[in-house]
């Protein structure tokens, strides 16, 4: 795939990640609602996902060859982002959740991006033009400019949320250093189900075991169906992050709350949205296109 096709197809799988992200989390509200521990279900929907990641683990002599040839280092980066992405976060961002309010947690993961972007910067090099730079600026004023400012309460939850928004950060900067050797799916399969592996543990270890087994089939249906829209979401956005640089895949990701907003409109016929809300969603929108065009005018400008 040449550098110009892969910048195209870099920017459209995160332009679809961020839309399968906006359905994930109208499903997800739905479906947590179903349940009385937030962290059991995060745990069985993140692990559908884990074992049928396995599935070509097991059918592909390639993708286990590819496992077999990992040294030492390769194989701490590994563990590292099954803890900073798949299992220790989520149970951190629940936890958290149940002690400050939403509005809190959603500012904290507003800034998931700019943390991303700032250690890419530094850490990988990835180069980030001024005009970019701007675009990040503007993104983070619109997500922003929608925040009440009332609803906002820093006690230990907003720690726990932050620090689970920090070790996102750090998840997807590793996914991309690995990338740049291994297959796409190698490293998918490494974060989710070692990452589901250390959530079963942490179940099992807090006493919630037992809930699972009292589920009905309801509470089974959501988290089957989470699961497939997590799946979607994790193979876009880990092939979004191969084909481009991992600040642009996170910057556009913040337009999920727009089509969250769509979904809910169609689905309940009302707007239901203050004029500081439609405000942030549409500068939202603006800085995300303008991150579009720029990466995309860079990438096709590098390949001349």
């Amino acid at each position: 795939m040449t550098e110009q096709r892969s910048a195209y197809f870099g920017y459209a799988l995160a332009a679809l990640a961020a839309i399968i992200s906006g359905v994930s989390v109208y499903v997800n509200s739905l479906g947590v609602r179903s349940f009385s521990d937030p962290i059991v279900y995060t745990t069985l929907k993140d692990g559908f996902v884990g074992l049928v990641l396995l599935v070509p683990l097991a059918a592909s002599r390639n993708l286990r060859a590819d496992y077999q040839r990992l040294d030492v280092h390769t194989w701490f980066w590994m563990v590292a982002l099954a803890l900073t992405g798949g299992s220790l976060p989520f149970a951190l961002f629940f936890t958290g959740l149940q002690i400050t309010t939403a509005a809190t947690a959603a500012l904290l993961n507003h800034f998931q991006f700019v943390l991303v972007a700032l250690l890419a910067a530094a850490l990988l090099k990835e180069a980030i033009r001024p005009a970019m730079w701007v675009g990040f600026v503007v993104l983070l004023l619109g997500t922003l400019l929608g925040t009440n400012l009332h609803a906002l309460v820093w006690n230990e939850g907003a720690w726990l949320v932050g620090a689970s928004t920090i070790l996102f950060a750090i998840d997807f900067v590793i996914a991309k250093h690995l990338l740049g050797g291994l297959a796409t799916l190698t490293v998918m399969t490494a974060r989710m189900t070692l990452g589901t592996g250390l959530l079963f543990l942490y179940v099992i270890v807090s006493g919630r075991l037992e809930q699972v087994t009292q589920l009905g089939p309801t509470q089974w249906k959501f988290a089957l169906l989470t699961g497939l829209i997590l799946l979607a979401f994790t193979t876009t956005t880990f092939t979004a992050i191969r084909w481009t640089s991992v600040s642009a895949v996170l910057a556009i990701g913040t337009a999920a709350p727009i089509v969250t907003t769509l979904l809910q409109v169609a689905v309940t016929g009302q707007l239901g949205v203050e004029p500081s809300e439609a405000a942030s969603l549409a500068v939202t929108l603006f800085a995300v296109l303008l991150v579009i065009v720029l990466g995309v005018r860079r990438s096709v400008a590098h390949s001349y």
